[in-house]
């Protein structure tokens, strides 16, 4: 058995970082705890497997993936009947590798999409880390791209973008934070951006995203100057209730040991990007407009839109 624990600490403490890398996590949780209720009658294995589940969906709350990775769950295996608590553990455990498949099949779409919208010799912008973002630049590394990236501070999550980059002999330049708006205008002469590749953390239906903090400047920024901004990220990212509240952490990431009652430090790990900033969202289905995201998840994944979940309801 996984040690439960340990995932949960690795994810507060964002040793495990990004909402896909946060899902597959999640559901190492999940996997864990049908090994932990197996000897309870199904009718407490599932009470407390999906009560259990449910709050360990919600260790990251800006990270909707995880949540509906229960959902899945929850919608395959309802209305089934099981003559044993081992039975209905193996199901739920085949039902973990078919989200698992899930998310790899999304993730190759998504890369092969992101593809496309890369020409030979561009200048990208790309802010924080997102493994589907590194993925499609590599995938295209052969068209002499540049790519810039921030340090997305306060934990330097860029820098993990920076090291894959440079791995891969992509051509590579890392900038301050504040920089990111300068790269966008056309003050910044040759070095102006040709388009900007986001990942997300989370999307709403009406096509606007969450992502680190900094991506609503930047999306404004793209906006004023007219340069193409992509949001990158599989719908099984979807807030389906609009609900998240965006995550506060704590001050010690931007100043370690000091503490004065006179200065206060806010540090808000996330924020909102307004689908009027959107040019298109990378995903599973293509490169489509904010506007047909809610299009979409009716056709391909309406189970996200049901409120979970029926084995914990009093």
């Amino acid at each position: 058995m996984k040690n439960i624990n340990k995932i949960i600490a690795d994810i507060k403490s964002v040793k495990i970082q990004g909402a896909t890398s946060v899902c597959k996590a999640t559901l190492d949780i999940l996997e864990a705890l049908c090994d932990k209720y197996k000897n309870l009658s199904i009718k407490n294995f599932e009470k407390s497997f999906f009560s259990e589940g449910s709050k360990m969906t919600k260790i990251r709350a800006t990270e909707p993936m995880s949540r509906n990775a229960l959902k899945f769950i929850e919608d395959k295996y309802q209305n089934r009947t099981f003559d044993s608590t081992k039975e209905a553990a193996i199901n739920i455990k085949k039902l973990i590798d078919l989200f698992r498949d899930l998310i790899l099949k999304t993730e190759s779409q998504t890369i092969k999409n992101g593809a496309s919208l890369i020409h030979k010799n561009d200048k990208i912008l790309t802010h924080c880390h997102s493994s589907i973002v590194e993925k499609i630049l590599i995938s295209q590394k052969n068209k002499q791209i540049s790519v810039y990236n921030t340090e997305a501070r306060p934990l330097m999550q860029g820098r993990i973008t920076s090291k894959k980059l440079i791995q891969n002999n992509i051509k590579t330049t890392m900038i301050v934070d504040s920089a990111a708006s300068f790269f966008l205008s056309p003050h910044s002469g040759n070095l102006k951006m040709d388009k900007v590749m986001l990942g997300c953390d989370a999307i709403s239906l009406d096509g606007s995203a969450v992502n680190k903090i900094g991506s609503y400047g930047i999306s404004l920024a793209c906006k004023v100057n007219q340069i193409p901004f992509y949001i990158t990220g599989a719908l099984l990212k979807l807030d389906s209730q609009n609900t998240i509240n965006i995550e506060i952490r704590h001050n010690s990431e931007i100043w370690e040991n000091f503490t004065s009652k006179k200065l206060n430090i806010i540090n808000i790990a996330f924020d909102y990007i307004p689908y009027e900033y959107i040019t298109g969202i990378i995903c599973e289905f293509g490169v489509i407009k904010p506007m047909e995201v809610n299009d979409y998840i009716q056709k391909y994944y309406p189970w996200i839109l049901e409120r979970q979940i029926k084995f914990i309801k009093t």
